[in-house]
């Protein structure tokens, strides 16, 4: 019997260590001995450079080109990340891996990646990759014969894909055509009045060119950043569209990505539905009732993903029905799989409407789809003006700032400002100023002044938590949510109490701290950890007693995590706790506020959320944000898309806790994730 091949040893000592340092998944190992076994053993670089190609593919890549200069440029700027953040771990005191020990494997870098792109340029890894000569001209009978686990393609440079990305590419690619393919051409819906807004309320231009064209009966992309109103475009459009007695019936699906963006997308929906005229209701009510009636789902469930196939039930051979209109939001967070697979099941002449802004952090998984197919779209509508950018006009020139910098690559664009000194560390209160830049030292003085960094940052969450946020006419701090959370009833649905729970909820989205980082002195584990021992601290102060036997104190928020369907509630979601005889329960509100006793959801699916990462916190907006930046100039979470999402969740302030030295690192030009597809 022959002997299982794997990697060899030195090869496998590298994989090894990029795990230890977080440079590749895990689960790569079992993927990368399953080809060292298909192709009967392979050269020892050859493995090596596997290894570096699956970890710059778990940064988003669907693929890499096979050009040496190229990919050593790349791997370069990760590598280098790695090691900066290795060394922010134990500069926090961290078990931070040892980087001394990696040195060994950097001299060999550019062989290892000579000899990898060899082996597949030679033909020597066709027991693995299949060679596809014209990429764009592939079908999908050629995309079933595909049946390697990597696919190189040989047009317009040499690609190596991994074969699910490939194929998700070309069916994104196919698909689009189908569905966008009334791009500019009016249909009969033309004949319907367009409504467009009140007298107290119209659309710009760019957003009358988007209901009119939708309304006409194209599909499109609306795209745009916080404030410009995307879901208000989206709302008149459907207005408008089923005013033809033909689309009256027509079924409407809402879906994007993530439970909370799901929700958020609805509930803006139904906040402009209310501001249409009385009249315009009362002459549509079957119009009005329909839209009031809409439910928003996440993508997978919008697809129901079936146990039995292993695969959505809803998929190109089971379409959804012709008549039928389609609402994605928050596209840019839709990975390249999930975007191929949700296309495919939609039919050729059904009505689509995918919203975004392509300028946030793209999908955790592999693509940047929204990216790549948003700017040379004929079936685009871009709205660039912000109305909360009207209220609120420093932070969307800060954003502004930010993304002119990403769209021309031009990093003397970059606009530098002056971090002065966090007041929280002198005693003060921090200034409300729209915009804010503070740091955690003093250049011009001694660092030990103020404390150690643990110290300091303590300091700032205690002076974040006792801010005072005006709710109705009362104004309340983040140490009075357990007060607050305290006199919640459950289950009691009285006038007051009704009060209640909109004044606690309105209190806990009034701000939120946001951090690249989820480890680490300014990670959110540590923040949220510092942030509970305040609040119990402060709480135990005036006298009160905290439930016995219980890990949570009332008031506390907590976000869900993991999916959990019997009881509707979806990652992103975020509760208040609230106590009945003792026994912990989440208040979140969906249509309206319900409960669920902590007990019942499973542990590891619930973490605390005074403070999300950044990517996190997709999909939501706050009135005030305080968000931490990395310490290091070249940590891989300190990017423009990282410091743009977190900007832009501030509705009217933004704190900004850095150094001058990495707030302008963070604005430096992204590095594009390489999805390879071509509309």
């Amino acid at each position: 019997m022959c002997e299982e091949l794997k990697m060899d040893e030195e090869p496998q000592m590298f994989f090894d260590a990029l795990k230890e340092i977080r440079g590749i998944l895990p689960l790569n190992e079992h993927l990368l001995n399953l080809l060292v076994e298909m192709n009967g053993g392979m050269d020892t670089n050859v493995q090596k450079f596997l290894c570096m190609y699956f970890s710059l593919l778990d940064d988003g890549n669907a693929r890499i080109e096979l050009d040496a200069a190229r990919f050593l440029q790349l791997w370069n700027k990760k590598w280098e990340g790695l090691i900066r953040l290795q060394e922010s771990l134990r500069e926090n005191g961290e078990a931070g891996y040892d980087v001394t020990n990696l040195t060994q494997y950097e001299s060999d870098f550019a062989q290892v990646v000579e000899d990898g792109i060899r082996a597949f340029l030679n033909g020597d890894m066709k027991k693995i990759a299949k060679v596809v000569e014209n990429a764009c001209e592939t079908k999908d009978d050629d995309l079933v014969q595909i049946d390697k686990p990597l696919t190189l393609t040989l047009d317009k440079g040499n690609f190596l894909y991994l074969t699910k990305h490939f194929i998700a590419k070309r069916d994104i690619e196919m698909t689009m055509g189908g569905l966008f393919s009334k791009a500019g051409k009016a249909t009969d819906e033309s004949k319907v009045k367009l409504y467009t807004g009140s007298d107290t309320f119209s659309l710009n231009k760019k957003q009358r060119e988007a209901v009119t064209r939708g309304a006409n009966g194209e599909s499109l992309i609306v795209t745009g950043g916080p404030g410009t109103g995307k879901t208000t475009v989206v709302l008149y459009i459907l207005w408008n569209l089923l005013k033809h007695p033909k689309k009256l019936d027509y079924s409407i699906y809402l879906a994007a990505p993530s439970g909370k963006a799901a929700d958020r997308m609805r509930e803006s929906l139904m906040n402009q539905l209310e501001k249409i005229d009385t009249q315009e209701k009362k002459d549509n009510e079957p119009i009005y009732n329909k839209l009031e009636n809409l439910e928003s789902f996440t993508i997978h469930r919008l697809l129901k993903f079936s146990r039995g196939k292993g695969a959505f039930t809803f998929d190109k051979e089971n379409k959804f029905p012709s008549n039928s209109i389609f609402v994605i939001d928050e596209a840019s967070m839709i990975d390249i799989g999930l975007f191929a697979s949700l296309l495919q099941a939609i039919p050729a002449d059904a009505h689509v409407f995918i919203l975004g802004d392509p300028y946030q952090l793209p999908s955790v998984d592999s693509g940047a789809v929204l990216g790549d197919i948003w700017q040379s779209a004929d079936f685009t509508v871009h709205l660039d003006e912000s109305h909360r950018s009207k209220a609120h006009p420093q932070i969307g020139k800060l954003a502004e700032e930010i993304k002119a910098v990403a769209e021309s690559g031009d990093k003397s664009k970059i606009k530098s400002h002056e971090f002065s000194l966090h007041p929280a560390l002198a005693g003060a209160i921090a200034p409300r100023n729209e915009v804010n830049f503070y740091a955690l030292e003093n250049a011009a003085e001694n660092d030990g002044k103020y404390g150690k960094l643990t110290e300091r940052i303590e300091k700032v969450l205690n002076e974040w938590l006792a801010r005072k946020s005006k709710i109705g006419e009362t104004e309340w701090s983040f140490y009075d949510l357990p007060e607050l959370a305290s006199q919640i009833v459950v289950d009691d649905g009285d006038t007051k109490q009704a009060e209640l729970r909109n004044a606690i909820w309105d209190l806990s989205l009034s701000r939120r701290i946001l951090s690249a980082e989820r480890r680490g002195v300014q990670g959110v584990e540590q923040i949220n950890k510092t942030a509970c021992a305040l609040i119990r601290k402060q709480w135990k102060s005036e006298g009160h007693l905290l439930p016995e036997y219980s890990k949570y104190i009332p008031g506390q928020l907590l976000m869900i995590t993991k999916n959990q369907e019997m009881f509707k509630l979806y990652n992103g979601d975020t509760g208040i706790v609230v106590f009945k005889d003792n026994a912990p329960y989440l208040m979140l509100k969906k249509d309206g506020f319900v409960f669920y006793q902590l007990s019942l959801l499973s542990a590891d699916a619930l973490e605390t959320a005074f403070a999300i990462t950044i990517h996190k916190s997709q999909g939501s907006e706050y009135d005030e944000v305080t968000m931490f930046l990395p310490k290091q100039v070249g940590h891989p979470l300190l990017n423009n898309q990282i410091l743009y999402t977190g900007i832009t969740r501030a509705k009217s302030v933004v704190e900004i806790i850095a150094t001058a030295q990495t707030y302008v690192a963070a604005c430096e030009p992204p590095t594009k994730r390489d999805t390879g597809i071509e509309i």
